[in-house]
């Protein structure tokens, strides 16, 4: 039979005048420390819209044009990084 590698633990329990029934559990991991579950992260906003419209016509982009690219690709980059991190710190992914 597998060995849990978590278990819970039953800390404190009561009930109220209206029959609600109350618990506190805590995590423990298979080495006994204890897991700290972590706080909902603050929403994450929206990849920014596209600075620079669609070339046509096969002509090469302007440096203007490049840099406005390089500018939307950097921020974009910087949102997938937020994102990722956030889902590391609620442990949906490995450190």
């Amino acid at each position: 039979m597998a060995q849990p590698t978590q278990q819970a633990v039953l800390v404190d329990g009561g009930t109220r005048r209206t029959n609600e029934l109350t618990l506190q559990l805590e995590l423990f991991d298979a080495s006994g420390a204890g897991l700290v579950i972590p706080k909902q992260a603050a929403a994450q906003t929206d990849a920014p819209a596209m600075t620079q419209a669609a070339i046509t016509g096969g002509e090469s982009p302007t440096e203007a044009e490049f840099n406005a690219l390089r500018t939307d690709v950097v921020n974009l980059r910087t949102t997938v990084n937020s994102l990722l991190g956030k889902m590391r710190t609620a442990r949906q992914l490995a450190p």
